[in-house]
């Protein structure tokens, strides 16, 4: 009954429109690919992808409620879904016990923020002789993470092939997209950044006049360089004539000192006796 229903679910979302495509198909397998962008690191994308209950589709449980999801993200790990037990006590309240569970996927390879791979037949495949192998990659872009989901399966089955293919593609667009709506989607992804909201930027202030600072100073600019010139360039006001500077005096030559003898010796007559000399 469960196998019939899942079958169900599947046909129904592989009509809705779904951007993941059928990459590759024959008589005994196919392969799905679907690509998403999101506005968070690749570090942030990873922790969500590894909590399924917060993102996963409760019409793709066996139990209908995602609450009952996890993944152990480790090699060898379980992606696995409790069943809880239904049973009450005497007085109606639940009793608090599992009952039972089941195997998603298992975990293969584990590189946190760069890639996640699991092991297992999705849905009614896995009541059929068939293997499966989803991939998921985180690629770092412009503003967010790009991730990459690729589901391999193959092996036989009592359903048509070419009916399962886009039925499964459906689904795994659909879970892809389900992620990145509870990431945040990255519009433009790709490469291009998500349009950021501008907020405006306050008026500037108006330069200040320098020289009306100058006068609140004390004083203008003109001023000030006025009273750094020589005082004979100072003018005594507007009425006044300018103060001329007294006449410098002849400079006095210095002679000799009392008590020293002339550098040179005075020229002396010659006695006329002393001509023949």
């Amino acid at each position: 009954m469960r196998t019939a229903l899942a079958v169900l679910a599947l046909a129904t979302l592989a009509a809705a429109p779904a951007h993941a495509e059928v990459t590759a198909q024959s008589d005994n397998g196919f392969a799905v690919r679907h690509s998403v962008t999101v506005a968070v690191d690749p570090d942030a994308a990873f922790a969500m992808l590894r909590t399924p209950a917060k993102w996963w589709d409760k019409d793709h449980t066996w139990t209908g409620s995602a609450d009952n999801l996890y993944m152990d993200a480790q090699a060898g790990g379980c992606f696995c879904e409790l069943i809880p037990n239904e049973a009450t006590t005497e007085s109606g309240a639940p009793q608090r016990t599992l009952r039972g569970s089941v195997q998603h996927m298992q975990i293969l390879y584990v590189d946190p923020g760069k890639l996640l791979r699991l092991s297992g037949a999705l849905g009614p495949l896995q009541g059929e002789a068939m293997v499966g192998t989803m991939t998921v990659s985180l690629a770092p872009i412009k503003g967010g993470t790009k991730l990459t989901f690729e589901y391999v399966a193959g092996g036989f089955m009592r359903m048509p092939q070419g009916e399962m293919a886009p039925a499964v593609d459906g689904v795994i667009g659909a879970q892809a997209s389900r992620l990145a709506m509870a990431l945040g989607p990255l519009v433009g992804g790709g490469g291009a950044e998500a349009p950021a909201t501008s907020e405006p930027e306050p008026e500037s202030e108006p330069a200040p006049d320098t020289d009306a600072a100058a006068d609140d100073a004390g004083g203008s600019v003109s001023s000030l360089v006025a009273d750094l010139e020589p005082d004979d360039a100072v003018s005594a006001g507007k009425d006044e004539e300018p103060v001329a500077k007294p006449a410098a005096k002849p400079a006095v030559k210095p002679g000799p000192a009392a008590g020293t003898r002339p550098l040179a010796r005075p020229s002396r007559d010659r006695d006329p006796e002393e001509g023949g000399r």
